[in-house]
């Protein structure tokens, strides 16, 4: 049984960069919490995989660096991704962007929430 979650998940739209022990690609952050996300690549990943990321934010100019994240969950090609070491500034920096950000992001693309919104629901 999963545990369930005590960290607020924000929705996210950041580009990043994987890098497994095998293979390395790109990918997009659905959510991000304090201590991982929800991302989605065209790399095959499997729970148990080892990852650095490069988390591209918006309006930043530095990407988030995650040195060592660990894959939890895959599921139709999302897979959940728990972050297990980065420096304190990166960490205060996830923790930073989740306090600010709204829990949901839709109000900001119009279009993109109407299209999205009834498949959301169902």
């Amino acid at each position: 049984m999963m545990k369930p979650r005590c960290r607020l998940r924000v929705p996210v739209g950041y580009l990043a960069s994987i890098q497994s022990d095998t293979d390395a690609g790109e990918g997009v952050l659905l959510d991000l919490s304090p201590t991982g996300c929800r991302m989605r690549s065209d790399i095959a990943l499997n729970a148990g995989a080892y990852l650095t990321l490069q988390i591209a934010v918006a309006q930043e100019p530095t990407p988030l660096a995650v040195e060592v994240s660990v894959v939890r969950w895959c599921k139709d090609g999302h897979f959940g991704v728990e972050f297990l070491r980065y420096s304190q500034g990166d960490r205060e920096r996830v923790t930073d962007l989740v306090e600010t950000l709204p829990s949901t992001e839709i109000s900001a693309h119009p279009a993109y929430a109407a299209s999205t919104l009834s498949a959301v629901s169902s």
